[in-house]
């Protein structure tokens, strides 16, 4: 039985927030984006313009400046882990019996630096970074959208491919 069904709640919420706000989903919806005459809708995909104005975008720019600091800040603290792990299993090979007091530490920092290393990569990946693709002969400027987006326009499935890395 969960403990604490509110923290579920309100991490299942804002996930779904998160998702709904990357794929620019919303209850009005635009009208869909018409197709020529004889063009099997099965055979394109629906491409927008990347957006620069959205607030993950920004928070995302802004999160690049310190990205090197950040990453150095986790192989820290990813010693500091190593450290006291080692440490707490040093104290129990000292004292030839297993006493789990010893981990109480250790485990909460590596709960703690694991969270704070996920949320800081959601931050800094926008939702953009994970639906980029590449339109032949149109560049990386492009993410792959519903047919209801705001700027949505049909291309040839043949002519989109995830960009190179």
């Amino acid at each position: 039985m969960n403990k604490k069904p509110g923290l579920l709640f309100v991490v299942s919420l804002l996930a779904i927030i998160v998702l709904a706000v990357s794929f620019n989903m919303d209850f009005g919806g635009n009208a869909p984006v018409k197709l020529p005459a004889g063009i099997n809708p099965d055979d394109v995909l629906y491409v927008c313009p990347v957006t620069t104005k959205g607030a993950f975008t920004q928070l995302a720019d802004g999160l690049h400046a310190i990205g090197r600091y950040a990453s150095l800040l986790f192989a820290f603290l990813g010693l500091v882990l190593m450290f006291s792990w080692g440490w707490a299993l040093y104290q129990n090979l000292l004292k030839d019996k297993f006493s789990a007091d010893v981990y109480k530490n250790p485990w909460d920092l590596t709960k703690v630096v694991f969270w704070m290393a996920v949320v800081f990569y959601v931050l800094l990946a926008t939702p953009d970074n994970f639906r980029r693709v590449e339109v032949r002969g149109h560049g990386t400027n492009w993410v792959l959208c519903e047919n209801t987006s705001d700027g949505a326009r049909a291309v040839f499935a043949k002519n989109v491919s995830l960009p190179e890395k």
